[in-house]
């Protein structure tokens, strides 16, 4: 299934593109609390500033998990972090309690996996992370992560080479191992999930 969008703008084009993904992927997760899903999306990463002229992409397929129908009251993301954080030694169990979520830029939809920007009303894909695979591309040649990572800033050079699985939580004083991404929508290129699998363009 393809989904296709024309408009005469590129800003026009990528706003009709990811109201199309959203639609497809929201009626695709209908009726389900949780779903487990493989998605494929594309990302531009941007270089230091003397390399601004490199064009770098990064191409990931992830398995993932996706929620449509959520209580108003259930907090998908406080309680995988107390699920995980329970499991590793050295966490506070009085800190787990009191956990408090940081403000975030967006708000969930009716799917849960859908969020909104609270400003710009931009779509992105909210997942939780159970493992991925990327490719990486400098000016469309295959590249390794390792030299993708000289062409960076060294802030984004070692968070690229950062293997820790752990996630420290430093407002909270909690270690966890739930990794959340949110995914521009028009950046999404393949669901396969509910044995289904869509392509977009």
């Amino acid at each position: 299934m393809q989904i296709r969008a024309i408009s005469g703008t590129t800003k026009g084009y990528i706003e009709m593109n990811q109201v199309k993904t959203s639609q497809v992927i929201a009626a695709l997760l209908s009726g389900k609390s949780s779903t487990f899903a493989q998605i494929e999306y594309v990302t531009e990463i941007k270089p230091a500033a003397a390399h601004k002229s490199v064009k770098i992409q990064k191409l990931t397929t992830a398995n993932v998990q996706l929620f449509s129908d959520i209580k108003a009251a259930t907090d998908v993301f406080l309680n995988a972090v107390k699920r995980t954080a329970q499991k590793i030694s050295g966490n506070n169990l009085n800190n787990l309690e009191t956990f408090e979520k940081s403000k975030t830029y967006f708000e969930h939809t009716d799917c849960y996996s859908i969020v909104k920007h609270k400003e710009n009303e931009k779509l992105y894909l909210w997942a939780i992370f159970n493992n991925a695979i990327s490719h990486f591309l400098i000016n469309g040649n295959p590249a390794t992560r390792e030299q993708v990572a000289e062409f960076l800033t060294p802030s984004a050079k070692k968070a690229l080479l950062n293997n820790d699985k752990i996630v420290l939580n430093a407002k909270n004083d909690v270690m966890h191992t739930v990794q959340v991404r949110t995914i521009a929508m028009e950046n999404v290129k393949a669901i396969n999930a509910v044995k289904a699998k869509i392509q977009f363009d």
